[in-house]
């Protein structure tokens, strides 16, 4: 089937992803995996597709600044309150020209986010509906980066969320201690290899804080293990670790809101299955690499309340990094289930739950061992270009 577009379509990846400017997108692609490249499949359908690159390790605020630079062309300006009450440089990269320089009202985009990917995209949304009041509070105007303006609202069509932690993931709150040497340790990752000629193939993008340097520039022999910059990025909170713990998400959320011009939709994964005494275990569905963290999600405490999360038993279902229940949407804002509604009038601003996806982590984005062999990668193919059709159906 040939599809004729109007807007582009902007795949946002998760943590520790990457995007199609990093080489390693020519070997393992992050949107299809093993069923093959998503962007190329889309662009042969005629389908205006971008799978651009934020930080892997950034929090939602930084990626969501970066995304916009993507979009729009030009300097990464994180705002100047933002960068000073959080001590990193205001201004990062410069990416040329944007995938959509004429982005606008009229020229819409649609967003689809896996996992943190979910995040990013939300608060780029808040950014651009409501903009920011610190940031016009300590900006001249004549500096003032449109991204914290406000009033554009309108300019994404629909925003899709696959597996995305909108609540924060259990994982993270179940071993605090170990999660604070996880972060450092990659931290530190970042820091060697994000200073050597490595960048092109993988880039952490974390120059802000002078972890890193950019993809072209030299290799940093001073500071391929950066110490202090290591330190500063764990404690200040503005990170990816941070931001997936749900005490922290629980308080993102509250200054995250829907926009009443864009259609908001969410799936969430499930690779478990019950055990006899309340808890769940991996299905046989889920790859070796997300067993431990299932096991750990499958057993969290549940009837516990964290900063207004309630902890329920779908709590403990998961995909691998997470939970089922979080990942359904923000369970501070509105929602309907799709299946409710879906033959009758879809309302913007409004989260439309989808029926539960049955795999790992890895399934939704084309990372499933089912997809490999001749013939299978078509049914991940296929839920695609049915969704892509779906929206490109939803009116303005």
């Amino acid at each position: 089937m040939a599809y004729k577009n109007k807007y582009p379509y902007i795949f946002v990846h998760g943590m520790m992803g990457w995007g199609e400017d990093n080489k390693l997108y020519n070997i393992m692609p992050y949107w299809g995996m093993v069923a093959g490249n998503q962007m190329r499949q889309l662009r042969a359908r005629g389908i205006e597709a971008y799978a651009p690159q934020v930080s892997p390790i950034g929090s939602a605020w930084d990626r969501a600044c970066e995304l916009y630079a993507q979009l729009v062309g030009g300097v990464v300006d994180y705002g100047k309150a933002h960068s000073e009450a959080k001590g990193h440089a205001r201004f990062g990269q410069d990416f040329g020209n944007g995938f959509v320089p004429n982005w606008s009202s009229t020229n819409k985009i649609h967003l689809i986010g896996h996992s943190f990917g979910g995040a990013t995209m939300r608060m780029l949304v808040e950014l651009l509906t409501n903009g920011s009041e610190a940031e016009r509070a300590c900006t001249p105007p004549e500096e003032l980066s449109p991204l914290f303006e406000g009033g554009h609202g309108d300019w994404v069509k629909s925003l899709t969320a696959v597996s995305a932690p909108h609540d924060g993931t259990s994982f993270v709150n179940a071993f605090p201690k170990l999660m604070v040497g996880v972060k450092y340790g990659v931290l530190g990752l970042a820091s060697i290899l994000g200073n050597v000629g490595s960048r092109t193939y993988y880039d952490w993008k974390m120059c802000q804080w002078g972890l890193t340097q950019p993809p072209k520039a030299p290799t940093d022999k001073k500071n391929i293990l950066n110490i202090k910059a290591i330190r500063k990025v764990a404690k200040s909170k503005d990170n990816v670790f941070d931001d997936l713990e749900i005490g922290q998400a629980m308080d993102m959320n509250r200054t995250i809101h829907t926009s009443k011009d864009v259609y908001y939709f969410s799936v969430s994964g499930d690779g478990t299955k019950p055990v006899g005494d309340g808890t769940y275990v991996r299905a046989p569905i889920m790859i070796f690499a997300f067993i431990p963290f299932a096991k750990v999600m499958g057993r969290f405490p549940i009837g516990q309340n964290i900063n207004g999360a309630e902890i329920t038993e779908d709590w403990r279902k998961n995909d691998g990094l997470v939970s089922l229940e979080s990942g359904r949407y923000p369970h501070l804002e509105q929602h309907v289930m799709f299946e409710d509604v879906r033959n009758g009038k879809i309302e913007k601003g409004i989260w439309h739950v989808l029926p539960d996806a049955i795999g790992d982590h890895g399934t939704v984005i084309g990372g499933s061992l089912s997809f490999i062999g001749p013939g299978k990668p078509q049914r991940y193919r296929d839920t695609y270009n049915y969704w892509i059709d779906f929206l490109e159906k939803l009116p303005d």
